[in-house]
């Protein structure tokens, strides 16, 4: 019964957390969602039409390619050192950072120059994220007790969602009426914000590391993580998926989307409540969309007994994700091949994004609880590192991949390939049932 009547948010460092975070990513959301247009609009005017969607793909590999590469590096110093204290270095870096790029801005130099600025905005905030995410994501399990577990990690990944609806609609409407160096200062002063909360949070830094045995050589270190999530064979299983998956679900959300906005729907001389919704807005609709299901879903799974096997809800949650995005690119198929109308379009779309939601909830929050609660405490930010560098790895090539696709054959090519290739991972994983020892 007790277990029923915790309240995470009486725990102060939890609470820091929460918020500290919640004020950042609003920001960081808003920024991301600018930015995947704001590129691509940049881009036409040094390059064209026909190789901006190029131009975009490289800005979009070229941070995923550099966290890649550092994150394990992160991971290692999550695991030595303060995570706190990573945490808040990096936040600043980013902040400001971001801020004299929006300076930069204002002064308005050429498009090239704008360009440039942001690529190597970008390089740099990849680098700064590779340490901060396996610091920020294993620290949960030393700021909150066993019991707070599945609720701090439910509202931590319900929060996102709302964070992403506060974000992306403030993203529509900022974007539509305002400067784009307005965004990029706003976005870098809440970064510095978060980064002063964060240096609040307390907790016994030394608690996670074995000061009798001698610490290992980085990259050693680093080969014992990998070896540890190697020998936990059913979650190196589903990381293996996840990189699959990955690598056709991204390219339709990353490179699709921006696409259809902007070579699509802002060609239409009419559609669906366009007397007060701009093409920026129909963008903040559609992702929404998808944060809206996650939030309701994060409820109710915070609510929910700990289980003892998350596989086969796993399975039903990748299943329904994989069904939902095939449907996506069904729909873009048949409207670049003008068979439907841009209003059903936007109709199906929207609410296919709400299946989205709820699938992807469904799977990342059972995963963040079984990470936190089997892995060793030692091995946390070493494994929680490497699993997202291993499920994102082919993140960074597969948004290449995208721009080549589009821009050398079509559209509709990358959708077949995506829905194509989602198909044959999902029937793979199902296959050798794997999930059933998670």
């Amino acid at each position: 019964m007790s277990e029923q009547k915790v309240n995470v948010f009486k725990n102060k460092n939890f609470a820091l957390l929460f918020y500290g975070v919640l004020v950042s990513n609003v920001a960081h959301i808003l920024f991301n969602f600018v930015m995947s247009l704001y590129v691509l609009r940049i881009a036409k005017d040094v390059y064209g039409d026909a190789n901006a969607p190029l131009v975009q793909g490289l800005y979009l590999g070229l941070a995923g390619i550099v966290l890649v590469v550092c994150m394990p590096f992160g991971g290692v110093l999550a695991d030595r050192i303060n995570k706190v204290r990573i945490m808040y270095i990096t936040d600043f870096i980013r902040g400001f950072v971001i801020v004299l790029v929006g300076l930069i801005l204002i002064v308005d130099p050429t498009s090239s120059i704008k360009l440039l600025a942001l690529f190597i905005m970008n390089i740099i905030l990849g680098i700064n994220s590779a340490f901060f995410n396996p610091a920020s994501g294993s620290l949960l399990k030393f700021i909150v007790r066993n019991q707070e577990l599945q609720q701090a990690s439910s509202y931590l990944h319900g929060s996102a969602s709302l964070q992403n609806i506060a974000g992306i609609v403030l993203g529509g409407i900022v974007f539509s009426m305002l400067n784009i160096y307005v965004i990029f200062l706003l976005n870098g002063l809440a970064y510095l914000i978060s980064a002063i909360t964060e240096m609040f949070i307390k907790y016994d830094h030394k608690n996670h590391l074995d000061t009798n045995v001698e610490q290992p050589k980085v990259l050693q270190e680093m080969k014992m993580g990998l070896k540890y999530l190697f020998d936990y064979k059913p979650m190196f299983s589903l990381i293996l998926m996840a990189l699959s998956l990955n690598f056709f679900v991204v390219p339709i959300i990353n490179n699709g989307m921006p696409y259809f906005i902007d070579y699509g729907l802002a060609t239409e001389s009419t559609y669906l409540f366009s007397g007060f919704l701009s093409v920026e807005n129909w963008y903040s609709v559609i992702l929404v969309s998808f944060s809206i299901t996650s939030i309701i879903m994060a409820l109710v799974l915070s609510q929910r007994p700990k289980k003892e096997s998350y596989g086969p809800s796993l399975l039903k949650a990748i299943v329904i994700f994989g069904i939902a995005i095939g449907l996506l690119g069904a729909i873009m198929i048949l409207y670049y091949l003008n068979v439907l109308d841009i209003n059903i379009v936007l109709i199906l779309t929207v609410a296919t994004c709400l299946f989205m939601g709820v699938a992807s909830t469904s799977f990342n929050v059972p995963v963040s609880i079984i990470m936190q609660n089997k892995v060793d405490p030692n091995q946390l930010g070493k494994v929680v590192s490497l699993t997202s560098v291993l499920s994102q790895a082919l993140i960074p090539f597969a948004s290449l991949l995208a721009g080549v696709i589009i821009s050398q054959l079509s559209i509709v090519a990358l959708y077949v390939f995506c829905t194509i290739g989602l198909a044959v991972v999902i029937l793979t994983y199902y296959r050798r049932k794997s999930y059933l020892e998670i």
